[in-house]
């Protein structure tokens, strides 16, 4: 399994996000329904992890985030504590609580092998492996607590969706020739809400359509300044669609859907304690 999020800036501005088997990113739950992690005190006492090296990035780039998992093997590259709860509990940024800033500004290059018989293309392996990396090296220690968050519920516009059936035989691919200016191939409205929340959104995007299926679209709108933080693009790049219309309403006009802000009920980890790795 190979996640990344890759941006080039071009000699013309221009910006490319790729986007690969969608990032471990659960958003909150359905009003009414609970989310949870496994709490720290209750992970399998089983090991999974037999050795790791942890190296500080001397140079930070968050544009160049990526993780690579093949057969016992995790390769892990600029990488944050933050980046490492939300993969290994499956949890949007905003679900996260507490600890020290350095956890989201930190970098680290790791590598990682897991113990014979572990093979990591097994989501609930990789996820056992990172939670036992974030309990031995980074010691970290929470606990959960239910915390009323803000999202965006994608739901049908009045009018029905505008969606295009994907054709079964096209690789699914997200890429953005710059910001504002994004193709969906072979992409889930759910998969679309992720790439929307991870990418684009400042706030978890919860898939409320009830629609099912694979789909081909285009988006193109007017960025404003809370889109792409957290990618890290700053300072605020000049803008290369500005005759298009802002985001909510572009969903509208163009995919026949909304962005409902709601606030919903959600279960927060929060971070007790937690230390930089020490030295391999």
């Amino acid at each position: 399994m190979t996640r990344w999020v890759s941006l080039r800036l071009g000699v013309a501005g221009t910006i490319l996000l790729s986007w690969t088997a969608a990032f471990a990113v659960i958003c909150c739950p359905a009003p009414g329904q609970s989310q949870a992690a496994a709490d720290s005190s209750t992970q399998s006492s089983s090991s999974v992890l037999e050795v790791a090296a942890i190296k500080p990035v001397k140079n930070p780039d968050r544009n160049n985030m990526h993780d690579h998992t093949e057969g016992r093997r995790l390769t892990a590259r600029n990488v944050t504590v933050r980046d490492l709860v939300m993969i290994g509990y499956e949890l949007d940024p905003g679900q996260i609580a507490g600890g020290p800033a350095w956890i989201a500004t930190d970098e680290y290059d790791i590598d990682a092998e897991a113990v014979e018989g572990v093979q990591l293309n097994d989501e609930r392996q990789e996820k056992a492996l990172i939670q036992e990396l974030l309990a031995d090296r980074f010691r970290l220690t929470f606990h959960h607590e239910q915390r009323t968050l803000a999202v965006y519920l994608l739901v049908v516009a009045k009018n029905g969706p505008k969606l295009k059936s994907a054709n079964p035989g096209e690789v699914e691919n997200s890429a953005c020739e710059h910001l504002g200016a994004c193709t969906f191939r072979k992409r889930t409205l759910s998969g679309f809400s992720r790439f929307m929340q991870f990418v684009v959104l400042d706030r978890p995007v919860v898939d409320n359509t009830g629609i099912a299926g694979e789909f081909d679209f285009s988006l193109n709108w007017t960025p404003d300044e809370s889109q792409f933080s957290r990618m890290g693009i700053l300072p605020r790049p000049p803008g290369d669609n500005a005759n298009a219309p802002p985001l909510i309403e572009a969903i509208q006009e163009q995919l026949g859907l909304k962005l409902e802000p709601k606030k919903i009920p959600a279960e927060v980890l929060v971070i007790d304690q937690v230390e930089r790795p020490t030295e391999n």
